[in-house]
């Protein structure tokens, strides 16, 4: 039990250290030191298609327009997106006695990605977790005790850990924690949730993948939209989806 989401859970944590050790002595060398923010821009591209694969998963539009509309509307009304940044902020400053680091600079003073705790955090959280593998791969590791998916999921991971931590710091390793309880309790739940989540997991699919394209943009920086506001969008499914017009 739970041996898929640990495994998942770890490769998290290993990625974002391997990210840091790895950023620190890019920023040694010249040739390397834009190399974080090239392979950001590179996965937020990849991002953006993740997220317009999975919008297609299911044909209940008005489900997911209704979800990204009220669940926005949610989330802005409770300030998600703000309250995430202020326990980012919180966290960093216990940790690094500073509250801000300030961007790099090239010899030609070009700026380079500015770090922030709670980018990486809220930026590898969402990535990590939003998506159709979590779900379905803690139901299938709870009801089957089949981890594979969480096992293909860690390597994927391992890999946006990596690439978030190299170009926005340490931040990332707090999504560990995001990881282990959101699929361990998918997981350890299973039973009762697989019947209530079945009939939605395409549409919080579809949702999800819309939220993650967003933050894809932003990564590339065309938008500046409050991913986490959008979050409670991606729950609203299961209720909708109970509906009989639906």
């Amino acid at each position: 039990m739970l041996l898929g989401t640990l495994v998942n859970t770890a490769t998290v944590i290993l990625g974002s250290l391997f990210g840091v050790l790895l950023a620190k002595f890019f920023n040694k060398s010249k040739r390397l030191r834009k190399l974080p923010d090239a392979l950001m821009k590179a996965i937020s591209v990849f991002v953006v298609f993740i997220g317009i694969k999975g919008a297609f998963e299911t044909d209940k539009f008005l489900v997911v327009l209704i979800s990204l509309v009220l669940g926005t509307l949610i989330g802005s009304l409770l300030k998600i997106d703000e309250g995430i940044k202020k326990f980012g902020d919180f966290v960093e400053r216990k940790l690094t006695k500073k509250k801000k680091e300030a961007p790099a600079q090239t010899e030609d003073g070009e700026e380079v990605s500015q770090k922030s705790f709670s980018r990486a955090f809220v930026s590898t959280s969402l990535t990590c977790c939003v998506g159709a593998m979590s779900i379905t791969g803690a139901l299938k590791a709870g009801m089957e005790g089949d981890h594979s998916i969480l096992f293909a999921k860690s390597v994927l991971d391992f890999i946006t850990a990596f690439v978030y931590s190299s170009a926005f710091g340490i931040g990332s390793i707090l999504s560990s924690v995001v990881v282990f309880l959101y699929q361990g309790l998918i997981e350890l739940g299973a039973g009762a949730l697989a019947g209530i989540l079945e009939s939605s997991v395409n549409e919080i699919s579809a949702v999800g993948s819309l939220v993650v394209m967003a933050l894809g943009f932003n990564m590339l920086g065309a938008t500046k939209i409050k991913i986490a506001n959008m979050l409670p969008a991606i729950f609203l499914p299961i209720f909708l989806c109970l509906l009989p017009c639906f």
